[in-house]
């Protein structure tokens, strides 16, 4: 059915018709198939609040006024923080990894963004699912996460949990490490897995189909965006893959296919001007994760389209950049790489792209005098 729905219409409609179904859905009939485990403040080893724009300002007196307006936003934000050890015995479930506990209550900290809106929850299967039928694990940390199969959120919510875990409990090296097979498949994860740090752990891999039972099981949810984490994860990167520091003056510019979502549809022009100042014009959905991080390592100048590949700018590391992350338009635009370039020191600018004529094509337009002046304008920064 999926299948053919998209051959009849457009992706960017079926999105937004499946979010207003998925925001319906929850708000009504989840209710009563999926009560909430409710848990006090005590149950948890850790849960705060913190505000992340607070932690690390982000400049933004030269940015559009939109994105002046939602960064005052976010500096009254708060995210939370926390580590719940839940002692009972619980089912997780392979497509999202909710966890539902032993009386069919589902567990909400068993995913660190379980309340948004895009995300469904679990099939009904796991209400008939017989915990006593299903092999135990006697202790699982999970690792499970919204988005876990793209390598943003594999870097800010998965690896990160790892890390909060070591720092927070002292985690024994040998404990059981539950992820997704299909994140498991996944290159970059591959790559990282050759390190020492992960590549002798114990790691419970959940099939497709595979429903897991565990008697105790850790669940967390570190901040976003910890900039402590970036530079650990930098360091597990193999030395070859990265530019040696002090090296390095390549300007890129980072654009996407129209076979996807979120391209600029006169790429042909904005190209043309990025060549013209030097800039070498790269789609990452092309390149292996080393070829992205050594390219993104010797780069002085990024400019990019928001998306994932754009959290490559931590290869980097503490040599100097300038970022220019352009925007389609929207009601929203998210802050992960305004906020981590403050992190890093980077310098960073954006532009926010214009309607698409064609309403559904996923694409939109980029002024070309515009984009020429950001792009000077990052370029003559000192």
């Amino acid at each position: 059915m999926k299948k053919i729905l998209k051959k009849v219409f457009p992706v960017v409609l079926l999105k937004k018709a499946h979010l207003q179904y998925n925001t319906l859905r929850i708000n009504t009939i989840d209710r009563v198939l999926f009560p909430e485990k409710q848990f006090a403040d005590q149950d948890f080893v850790i849960k705060q609040d913190d505000y992340p724009f607070r932690i690390t300002p982000v400049r933004k007196d030269h940015l559009d006024a939109r994105l002046q307006h939602q960064i005052s936003l976010y500096e009254n934000w708060t995210q939370d923080e926390y580590l719940l050890v839940y002692d009972q015995e619980c089912i997780i479930e392979p497509k999202y990894g909710w966890a539902m506990s032993a009386d069919k209550q589902l567990i909400y900290p068993s995913l660190g963004f379980s309340r948004v809106s895009y995300l469904p929850k679990p099939s009904t299967q796991i209400r008939k699912m017989q915990l006593d039928k299903l092999p135990a694990h006697e202790v699982l940390v999970s690792l499970r996460d919204t988005g876990e199969e793209n390598y943003y959120h594999f870097y800010n919510d998965v690896l990160a949990k790892l890390f909060f875990l070591e720092e927070k409990l002292q985690l024994p090296y040998e404990t059981p490490l539950l992820i997704a097979e299909a994140l498991y498949k996944k290159s970059f994860f591959q790559y990282f897995l050759q390190h020492p740090y992960l590549k002798n752990r114990t790691w419970v891999i959940q099939k497709e189909n595979e429903y897991i039972r565990s008697k105790k099981t850790y669940f967390c949810k570190p901040l976003t965006h910890t900039a402590s984490y970036y530079e650990r994860i930098r360091q597990m990167v193999q030395p070859q893959d990265l530019a040696p520091a002090g090296s390095g003056q390549r300007r890129i510019f980072i654009t996407r296919s129209p076979k996807r979502l979120r391209f600029i549809e006169n790429s042909a022009e904005i190209e043309a001007i990025c060549q013209a100042e030097g800039f070498e014009v790269v789609d990452f959905d092309t390149m292996t994760l080393a070829q992205q991080a050594h390219m993104l390592s010797e780069s002085r100048y990024v400019l990019g389209i928001h998306g994932a590949g754009l959290v490559n700018m931590m290869f980097r590391g503490s040599q100097p950049m300038g970022l220019l992350e352009i925007f389609p338009p929207g009601e929203y635009y998210p802050f992960h790489y305004m906020l981590m370039a403050a992190q890093h020191g980077y310098q960073y600018d954006s532009l926010i792209g214009e309607p698409s004529q064609n309403k559904y094509s996923g694409g939109f337009y980029v002024k070309p005098e515009e984009f020429r002046q950001r792009m000077h304008a990052l370029l003559t920064q000192v």
